[in-house]
């Protein structure tokens, strides 16, 4: 039976690897400064729609007649519009030719001086039937009270008949786009950081000092918890500096129904993701003993990362196709696919459901794989181990 005792030495020893780590790459100024970098990008795309979409301000519109306040009611309703009533119909078309408003109505007609956009005529328009139709409803006798319950009426109610046929709107892209870059990103740096920190460790020899006092598990666990540790810090600021812009400039509201939380969930896809990916970038790096081979053996992950990057921009085109389906619930292209679709689209219960528990699964398959990769080949020294070679050494 394990003692209290041995169990605290072997958390400290997990803990020690892990602040180490935390110390020699977190604290560093390159990794300080290059944070604040990428959180100042991630707060500026942002608040990139609001500076693309142009916000002039409120349209200035002039009102006058028997009709003004019923209109006035109108267009304050609509929003987006500074409205002024005139006395008289004349000091109304004096304000649009002195360009204090950008056009008037009054008793039935609409002044500019070259015109108005389609949008703008269509939403006079609109205002000043409804207008009217109040006032003759007011002349013909009729309460205030009877008046509401005649006009109001009941929006239409949306009725989608093929959900997959939707289109995905530029904003919906932009926002499914901004995170898959982010998981991606936060997913590929601590990954090769991991490999290149094992095969730095064997080069120098400094791992046949470490494990002297140390087991195998603790280093690789301990490296892979504080370079996650470090990732995790930079991706909460990441997702906070751009929910908190959003919210800021007023783009929250504006974004699909399920952004929010599908950014805040990414943090756990990213937790089973890491260590997926983290523990095996550890086992393939103990494979090599030289810098310049651990490009080769991480080659199939950065092609897995890559490959579940791409995917999810495909499902940016069509989130609900059967396509976008079976990549976000299929590991590994699940952590980077399945938040990304959530963001833009309602996703089932189910299927979120499944693809937690497979990538889950196959975190904890790659967990054993990295985990007795490293135990078997980090102290090998000499020429590229082959994956079964490795597997078929003693440990």
């Amino acid at each position: 039976m394990t003692s209290p005792h041995t169990e605290t030495s072997r958390l400290r020893g997990l803990m020690l690897v892990a602040g180490r780590e935390i110390r020699v790459r977190g604290l560093s100024k390159a990794n300080i400064i290059s944070s604040l970098v990428t959180v100042a990008i991630v707060g500026v795309l942002a608040a990139l729609p609001t500076f693309l979409g142009g916000d002039d301000g409120d349209t200035a519109i002039g009102l006058a007649g028997d009709e003004a306040g019923a209109m006035q009611t109108q267009l304050e309703a609509m929003g987006g519009f500074d409205v002024t009533v005139y006395d008289s119909v004349d000091e109304a078309e004096r304000a649009v030719e002195d360009e204090t408003v950008e056009a008037a109505v009054a008793d039935g007609s609409l002044y500019s001086r070259d015109g108005v956009g389609n949008e703008l005529e269509a939403q006079l328009d609109t205002a000043w039937h409804a207008a009217a139709v109040q006032t003759n409803l007011a002349d013909a006798g009729l309460s205030d009270r009877q008046i509401t319950e005649a006009l109001a009426v009941q929006p239409l109610e949306w009725v989608t008949l093929d959900a997959g046929s939707g289109e995905v709107t530029p904003l919906d892209y932009f926002t499914g786009l901004i995170l898959s870059i982010i998981m991606f990103m936060m997913l590929m740096t601590p990954t090769q950081y991991i490999a290149m920190g094992v095969v730095e460790e064997k080069s120098s020899r400094i791992v046949e000092i470490l494990l002297t006092s140390l087991k195998p598990w603790q280093l690789l666990g301990g490296k892979v918890i504080g370079l996650g540790v470090i990732s995790l810090v930079n991706l909460v600021a990441m997702v906070g500096v751009g929910l908190g812009v959003a919210a800021g400039t007023g783009m929250l509201a504006d974004l699909p129904p399920g952004t929010a939380s599908a950014a805040v969930s990414s943090i756990g896809w990213w937790l089973i993701a890491l260590v997926l990916f983290g523990t095996l970038a550890g086992g393939v790096g103990s494979l090599v003993s030289r810098q310049e081979e651990a490009g080769s053996v991480l080659t199939p992950l950065i092609m897995a990362l890559s490959l579940s990057y791409v995917g999810a921009i495909f499902l940016l085109n069509a989130p609900t196709s059967t396509f976008a389906q079976v990549l976000s619930i299929v590991p590994p292209f699940s952590a980077i696919a399945m938040p990304t679709r959530m963001a833009i689209a309602e996703v089932p219960a189910w299927e979120i459901a499944v693809a937690i528990g497979l990538l889950a699964l196959a975190a904890a398959g790659a967990l054993a794989l990295g985990s007795q990769l490293y135990k078997r080949s980090v102290l090998y020294t000499g020429s590229r181990l082959k994956l079964s070679e490795a597997l078929r050494r003693t440990a």
